[in-house]
C-alpha cells in the first residue's frame, strides 16, 4: 500500500495514546455537575451510540436490531432533552481546531451498511433534523451494487449509488468499516490470524484499508477520516496500523462514555453503546445519559 491517500487527505499520522476516560470513570467516577459545552471547555464526556439494523422484518427487535419505530422513539427522546448530533469531522474541529461543540452533544453511529438504513434511518434522521455516522463494509457495498439482490429489507446492503445519495445531503457521514474484515474466523475482524506473520498481516491490513478507501473515492465520496473496527476488534497491533494509515479517529464497542479534550489521543478508539432492540427508548438512553450528567 502506498500514501497516496494519507497524503491527499493532508493529516498527519497521530500516535495512537491513553484516553483521559480511564481518569474520568475509574472506579465508577464522574463528575458531579453537569457538564456545559464550549470552545473553551477542558473535558466533554460523549455519549455515542452503535446501530445496525433499522426494520420490522425478520427477528426484530433483537440485539442488533430495531425497527424504524424505535428509532424514531429515538431520535424523539434526543430532541426533547436537548441533545444535538455530531460527527466525525465535528470532534475533529473541536479537539483539532478549538471549535465548538453544540451544547449536549451525542454521536449515532450505524455500522455495516444494511439497505434498512437507507430506507428508515436517513429518512427520519432528515425529518428531525439530525446527522449520523455510516460505516459499510466496502465488500458488501460492490457486491449489492452489481446484484439483483439489493433493496431486500431484512439482509442486503446499500449501493454506491445510495451511499453517495447519503453522504451528499449531509445526513450521513461515511466512514471505513474495512473493505473485506466482516467475519469471526478465521480472522477475528481486522486482527491477526493465527499463525500469520507480522509482515504478512501488515500487508493485508493495510492492503485492505487502501481498496475500502478506493471505493469511496471511486463513488464521489470523501475519503474517510475515522477507521470503525469490525466487531470492535482491536489491540496494539491494530491500532498502530490504523495510524499508520493516517486514520485521526477510531471507533470501537466498548461501553462508556469517552472524555473528549483537546488532545488527540481522546479520538482514539471512541466508545459506542449498542442499540439493543429489546430495550425501550427511555431504557437505553436513560441509562446512558446518566454518564454524562451529575
Amino acid at each position: 500500500m502506498n500514501s497516496r491517500w494519507m497524503i491527499a487527505q493532508g493529516r498527519t499520522v497521530l500516535t495512537a495514546g491513553a484516553v483521559l476516560a480511564v481518569l474520568l470513570l475509574a472506579g465508577g467516577w464522574l463528575f458531579s455537575h453537569p457538564m456545559s459545552v464550549s470552545a473553551n471547555q477542558s473535558v466533554i464526556l460523549l455519549p455515542a451510540a452503535m446501530y445496525h439494523s433499522v426494520t420490522d422484518a425478520g427477528d426484530s427487535p433483537a440485539q442488533y436490531v430495531i425497527s424504524p419505530s424505535m428509532l424514531e422513539s429515538d431520535l424523539q427522546y434526543l430532541q426533547a432533552h436537548g441533545r444535538k448530533t455530531v460527527t466525525i469531522h465535528d470532534l475533529l474541529a473541536y479537539v483539532q481546531d478549538g471549535a465548538a461543540l453544540p451544547e449536549k452533544p451525542v454521536l449515532l453511529t450505524f455500522d455495516d451498511g444494511y439497505y434498512n438504513n437507507y430506507k428508515y434511518a436517513y429518512p427520519l434522521l432528515k425529518q428531525y433534523g439530525m446527522r449520523a455516522v455510516l460505516s459499510p463494509v466496502a465488500s458488501l457495498t460492490e457486491r449489492f451494487s452489481r446484484t439483483d439482490e439489493a433493496e431486500q429489507e431484512a439482509w442486503s446492503y446499500c449501493t454506491g449509488r445510495e451511499l453517495r445519495e447519503m453522504a451528499d445531503s449531509g445526513v450521513f457521514e461515511m466512514q471505513n468499516h474495512s473493505y473485506d474484515f466482516h467475519e469471526l474466523k478465521p480472522r477475528k475482524g481486522c486482527l491477526r490470524m493465527a499463525g500469520e506473520t507480522a509482515a504478512a498481516y501488515r500487508q493485508c491490513f493495510l492492503s485492505d484499508t487502501q481498496r475500502a478507501q478506493d471505493l469511496f473515492v471511486s463513488l464521489g465520496i470523501e475519503a474517510p477520516v475515522c477507521y470503525t473496527y469490525p466487531y470492535g476488534a482491536v489491540n496494539a497491533e491494530a491500532e498502530a496500523l490504523t495510524a499508520v494509515c493516517g486514520f485521526s479517529v477510531t471507533l470501537r464497542c466498548e461501553e462508556g462514555v469517552t472524555a473528549l479534550t483537546r488532545d488527540t489521543a481522546c479520538l482514539k478508539s471512541i466508545r459506542r453503546n449498542n442499540r439493543d432492540g429489546r430495550w425501550s427508548s427511555a431504557q437505553f438512553w436513560d441509562a446512558l445519559l446518566a454518564q454524562t450528567e451529575g
